[in-house]
């Protein structure tokens, strides 16, 4: 009887060691697409970012992340600039053409720092690497983007999330822009 009773309690114990341990998912992959506002020095413009990240939980709270972002602009104005040689003398001009036109696109690489607050609610924020090919040459800047997201993960591992956030880039060009955009993505979790 004694022996029973010994195995039952050792069964009990083991089954309630394994049920207690829970395997942590560390990794996530998702892709987003985020519609926005933006201020890029001409008119009203609204950029439509595309993206995939992937992040690595550090800790409980801290995870650490990078990706690849492509923006477009639709704007209400459109900049054609041309180069002609008069005499000795390279002259460039502007001319803005007024109505709806889809253009100057960049490439970011931002990398992000993430604080969760609880298992649904984080703040991130980090620098990004953008690349402009959309005028005459490729241009390089540096943007910083901070936000507050919302998520939540199913029990496959597959999550929903949208996170707001705010966009400043200080570029080499010479538009610097400022951006308000919501990030509606879906990713994996393992």
């Amino acid at each position: 009887m004694k022996k029973i009773f010994f195995l039952l309690i050792a069964c009990f114990s083991i089954v309630n060691l394994y049920s207690q341990t829970e395997t942590v998912k560390k990794n996530t992959v998702d892709v987003y697409i985020a519609p926005g506002y933006g201020n890029f020095g001409g008119g009203n413009e609204i950029p439509f970012n595309i993206g995939i990240d992937y992040s690595r939980r550090l800790t409980e709270r801290w995870s650490l992340g990078g990706g690849l972002e492509r923006m477009a602009i639709l704007s209400s104005n459109k900049y054609d600039i041309s180069t002609e040689q008069v005499g000795d003398e390279i002259v460039t001009s502007a001319t803005i053409r007024k109505g709806l036109f889809l253009g100057w696109v960049i490439t970011s690489i931002p990398i992000q720092l993430k604080y969760h607050f609880t298992k649904t609610v984080y703040f991130n924020f980090g620098p990004s690497l953008d690349i402009s090919n959309g005028f005459s040459e490729t241009e390089f800047g540096l943007g910083l983007r901070a936000g507050v997201g919302f998520e939540h993960e199913f029990k496959n591992g597959i999550l929903l999330y949208l996170n707001p956030y705010l966009k400043a880039d200080f570029g080499s060009w010479d538009v610097n822009y400022f951006l308000i955009a919501v990030n509606l993505g879906i990713g994996y979790r393992f």
